[in-house]
């Protein structure tokens, strides 16, 4: 099973990046779009795995989240990965809470390198809205500003992703809460 690893993002706060989406889309740039209900920071890309692995991931998570704290994080301005002369990736940043998401990723890292994961070269916290189909200008995209309240980060989900013509279909394989 496809799987990863993520913050879920409070409805309130999806509503507010899919008006901006909608503005952004009557642009008619080559963008497929993220629809609301997959939209979530991701914490940490695992692939396929099985139903062993699975359960170790498990394991690792709610180690993980027993020496973390629930922290705040926020949303704040646009960008694109890998540049904004070959966009590929357009996101909205992590301004509070950013150094909360890079110390969980760090961690999650560390202890499943020994299971055989690789280890990321840098995580950078971010929300994916679009990803670009083909190359484009998207000036107008990044000089859009927006910003969101902060909302209460309380748990770490493990998600298998199946594609599909329609897109990714995201279901949860568990939830692992923070401490208080």
């Amino acid at each position: 099973m496809r799987t990863f690893i993520a913050v879920e993002i409070p409805a309130r706060i999806r509503e507010q990046v899919t008006t901006l989406i909608d503005e952004q889309r009557r642009r008619a740039l080559p963008v497929k779009w993220v629809p609301f209900e997959n939209l979530h920071i991701t914490v940490k890309f695992l692939g396929e795995i099985d139903e062993e692995m699975k359960e170790k991931t498990a394991g690792v998570l709610q180690d993980v989240c027993q020496r973390h704290k629930r922290f705040s994080a926020g949303f704040s301005g646009i960008g694109c990965f890998p540049d904004h002369r070959r966009p590929r990736v357009v996101w909205i940043g992590i301004d509070t809470g950013a150094e909360h998401l890079s110390a969980l990723a760090h961690d999650i890292e560390e202890l499943l390198v020994p299971f055989g994961f690789k280890k990321e070269k840098r995580f950078h916290p971010h929300l994916t809205i679009g990803r670009i189909k083909k190359p484009c200008r998207i000036d107008g995209i990044l000089h859009t500003e927006f910003a969101t309240e902060p909302f209460l980060v309380q748990q770490l989900t493990l998600f298998k992703s199946t594609l599909t013509p329609q897109g990714a279909l995201y279901d949860s394989l568990g939830i692992f809460n923070l401490s208080e």
